[in-house]
């Protein structure tokens, strides 16, 4: 099954051109724009099939509910996301994978950065709640830089149900919080694990936290407390693909 979204901003797009052109059913560029980049795009081969609608800036404004579109935006289809059963069946088949779940976070552009960071570092599987967020959204799709697209998400009804059944396939849970003493680089990623991050105003919910195997902080020297959910996000995943690079 596929499904068909918006994404926009250059790099989303560029993406989808270069990578996938066949996933793409329009492309809209503002005909007033004189974008060097955009103009080099379209120039490529693999724009030269493409369903190219020269449109007003004002046309993707109203599309998008944004002026801040950079002139280009493209209307793709992509495989839908996997569900509970789909994708516990992917996992069960993929030993040693790495899961990066969202519990409870909302924010888009806090989604799209963190999926783009998965992208950037092998993450299998990326895991958000149905009820919190709606993945389609553009923003999502402009932050993550192509990541939407090229990542395997699952958007799941119930969390806590998708942490109980990978436990039960061998996956140890690792969650972010201020409670642990234990740094997020002292434990081994090396096998099948995932990763919890909770939403910057309240962490992880505490069923969630309840679950884990081990919780993980992150040090920090400084006066502030806490970090962007998506900078944290980062920095343990980076400290995954490292481990697993190495290994």
């Amino acid at each position: 099954m596929s499904k068909e979204v918006i994404v926009y901003g250059y790099n989303s797009v560029e993406t989808s051109v270069l990578k996938n052109p066949e996933s793409i059913i329009e492309l809209y560029i503002d005909e007033s724009s004189s974008n060097k980049r955009v103009e080099k795009l379209l120039s490529s081969k693999a724009a030269s099939r493409l369903n190219i609608q020269k449109v007003d800036k004002h046309f993707l404004s109203d599309l998008l509910s944004t002026e801040k579109h950079q002139g280009i935006a493209a209307k793709i289809r992509i495989d839908d996301f996997f569900d509970l059963k789909s994708s516990i069946e992917y996992l069960s088949q993929n030993h040693g994978s790495l899961v990066l779940i969202l519990d409870d976070l909302d924010d888009p552009r806090n989604i799209g950065a963190c999926l783009r960071t998965a992208n950037a570092t092998a993450v299998d599987m990326v895991v958000l709640s149905k009820n919190r967020v709606n993945i389609d959204s553009p923003v999502i799709s402009k932050v993550s830089s192509g990541a939407l697209q090229n990542t395997n998400i699952a958007v799941v009804s119930n969390i806590s149900q998708f942490i109980d059944r990978i436990k039960e396939i061998g996956f140890w849970i690792y969650g972010t919080s201020d409670d642990s003493d234990v740094s997020y680089w002292e434990p081994s990623y090396i096998e099948s694990s995932a990763i919890i991050v909770g939403s910057e105003g309240k962490g992880m919910r505490d069923l969630t936290k309840s679950k884990c195997d081990q919780l993980l902080s992150i040090p920090m020297s400084g006066d502030v407390t806490s970090l962007n959910v998506s900078v944290a996000c980062g920095l343990v995943l980076y400290e995954v693909l490292r481990q697993r690079s190495a290994n």
